[in-house]
């Protein structure tokens, strides 16, 4: 069995480029971190940090290709790398591609197959498949691997993920439910497995750009606020989460076009379509504060959001050992958590009045809590360089 050493998993935006280059040989040591900004404009901007050392600065990158040539660039200079040859893989922390789970080599075959969930993520898959070509053509001898979001919640029950459409949809069109997030989730449930092995029932919150909540029974999902496109569940910065699709007709009569509606839907929608002000929660909780009360039905909305998702799940669960909260708002927002966690007395939660502040790793439930509340930071390249690894040492 070949060893593999060196991985670099890529986290791909519409206009953004983000790294991790991990060293196996050295016990999975992040040896690089990096990330390009508004790939496609005349002018961007790149930051690269090689252990303690950090570089800045200008760049243009009209596609995403441009902007892995010119991080490997600066990982050889930084001494990550001695050249391109001694990176053993690309790991993608890819996101669609129906049922399929699971580590898969990136092939024609596997791009024809995600280029059919294109629609299901418009945002998403686009920009991954065009990387994976562009990385085929330029280094023809890199291999690629794809571990997609959706392969988590492969354990989700046949039930949880069937939608009460005609059954040829899902055979034939694959519309049913997935779920995302899923190498955060998993990256959840692991750890949750280290620091409370009693805690059997878990719902893991990740509360970010998007966001989505999980419902984890001995370390494997079993439902996911998530449907068929990550576009659904609670709703997002700007995009609309759970809705009615009978609105539809009405609105593509009043706004000219399904085009029109599905970009207010996807683009205009969430914290922004609610507040008016913001997709950036941050600047909502500060137009709230400041009395204006869009900003702060959007926060009462979205909390509400997720305590209803926590009592379905507990449901599903058969009762709960422990809440996580993580994801950039997950790990920093405490008044979200502050209000979450407030509601959910019936559970027997209690927090710690002096961990409400917390946004390092750690418990921030009280003793008496029946519930374990934790906060954590996710580490999704960790999830999808370690799947890389798995995968290409089993075909070695």
């Amino acid at each position: 069995m070949k060893k593999i050493r060196n991985v670099i998993v890529l986290n791909l935006g519409s206009t953004s480029f983000k790294f991790k280059l991990f060293d196996f040989g050295a016990g999975e040591k992040v040896l690089a971190t990096g990330e390009v900004e508004s790939i496609g404009a005349p002018t961007g901007a790149y930051s690269v940090t090689v252990g303690e050392k950090s570089e800045k600065g200008a760049c243009s990158c009209p596609v995403h290709g441009d902007a892995f040539a010119l991080c490997v660039e600066k990982l050889i200079a930084g001494g990550a790398l001695s050249s391109l040859d001694e990176l053993d893989a690309v790991g993608y922390k890819a996101v669609h591609c129906g049922a399929l789970k699971g580590a898969q080599l990136v092939t024609d075959e596997l791009i024809a197959r995600q280029e059919q969930f294109c629609s299901f993520a418009p945002a998403h898959n686009p920009v991954y498949i065009g990387m994976m070509k562009t990385v085929a053509e330029r280094w023809p001898s890199l291999r690629q691997v794809a571990y997609f979001e959706t392969s988590f919640h492969a354990t989700i029950p046949e039930e949880r993920v069937t939608y009460g459409v005609p059954y040829e949809w899902k055979e034939q069109y694959a519309v049913r439910r997935y779920g995302f997030h899923g190498s955060s989730h998993s990256y959840i449930a692991m750890k949750m497995g280290e620091l409370e092995p009693s805690a059997r029932r878990v719902i893991s919150i990740h509360l970010g750009g998007s966001s989505s909540v999980c419902a984890i029974r001995d370390g494997e999902s079993v439902a996911s606020s998530m449907g068929a496109t990550p576009q659904s569940g609670l709703f997002h910065n700007n995009r609309v989460g759970d809705f009615d699709v009978f609105c539809l007709p009405a609105l593509v009569e009043k706004l000219g076009s399904l085009d029109a509606v599905m970009k207010k839907l996807s683009k205009e929608s969430g914290f922004l379509g609610i507040s008016g002000v913001s997709n950036d929660l941050r600047e909502v909780i500060a137009a709230a504060e400041a009395g204006n009360e869009r900003a702060a039905l959007a926060i009462r909305a979205f909390e509400d959001n997720i305590v209803g998702y926590i009592g379905m799940f507990t449901a599903y669960l058969g009762g709960l050992d422990a809440i996580v909260f993580t994801g950039g708002i997950g790990q920093h927002c405490f008044l979200v958590r502050d209000a979450v966690l407030a509601r959910l007395g019936w559970l027997g939660v209690a927090a710690d009045p002096a961990e409400r502040e917390r946004t390092a790793d750690g418990r921030i439930s009280a003793p008496e809590s029946k519930v374990a509340v934790y906060v954590l930071k996710t580490n999704e390249e960790l999830m999808v360089a370690r799947k890389t690894v798995e995968f290409l040492e089993k075909r070695a």
